[in-house]
């Protein structure tokens, strides 16, 4: 439960749209960012009852001799389809929103906006008023994690910008970027999901952007 009142932006965006860019740029604002790819993978690597339930859901190759997730395996069964996506997601996403609420917690920020409403985040001075915080997560709505959130946003990038950052970043054919792009909800319904959209196709520029949501 969460039992501080703060800002908190709720980042997504489809794999490729260059979200963590947006996030490292909130960052260099003074806003903390909780990354919830990276969360979840310590989640997993060290959460006993993940393990078991990961090994009575998969088997035992699941996980390795040192007790830890084989990456691959888990990558093959969630690539089946979304059906076998939610199923590793209902055993891993209640623990990471509770490491991410233990997060917020912690950052003991005075007080929350209404949802929806101006946010006010920066004095005239720029500095941080009132204390935010920013949660970045591809599943933002998939998870449930924006009903924690003041705010959301979903960053944009056009499909074949997006392709191409997936095959240079992994080092993979083009077809499986698709195969992984379409295991994931559409660009257009996270977009109309979120309170706010930014754009990220290499042109346009990002910082007025986010200016414009920081500073209506």
């Amino acid at each position: 439960m969460l039992n501080v009142q703060c800002s908190i932006l709720g980042i997504t965006g489809s794999i490729g749209s260059g979200k963590s860019h947006v996030c490292h740029l909130l960052e260099e604002r003074g806003i903390p960012v909780f990354y919830t790819d990276i969360e979840a993978k310590a989640e997993m690597r060290e959460n006993p009852d993940i393990h078991r339930e990961l090994t009575a859901l998969i088997g035992p190759e699941a996980i390795d001799a040192d007790g830890h997730p084989v990456k691959a395996v888990l990558a093959d069964y969630i690539c089946r389809g979304p059906h076998y996506a939610d199923q590793v997601n209902a055993i891993v996403h209640p623990r990471v929103r509770e490491r991410m609420r233990q997060w917020i917690n912690a950052k003991k920020t005075p007080t929350k906006p209404p949802r929806g409403e101006a946010l006010g985040l920066f004095s005239p001075s720029g500095e941080l008023e009132g204390g935010s915080v920013c949660i970045e997560s591809a599943l933002l709505f998939e998870s449930g994690f924006h009903t924690d959130c003041t705010t959301t946003i979903t960053v944009v990038a056009p499909l074949e910008l997006r392709i191409k950052r997936i095959m240079q970043r992994d080092h993979i054919s083009r077809e499986k970027a698709l195969e992984w792009i379409n295991l994931q909800m559409p660009q257009e319904q996270k977009a109309a999901l979120a309170d706010h959209v930014i754009v990220n196709d290499s042109i346009t520029p990002i910082t007025p952007q986010i200016d414009k949501i920081l500073n209506p």
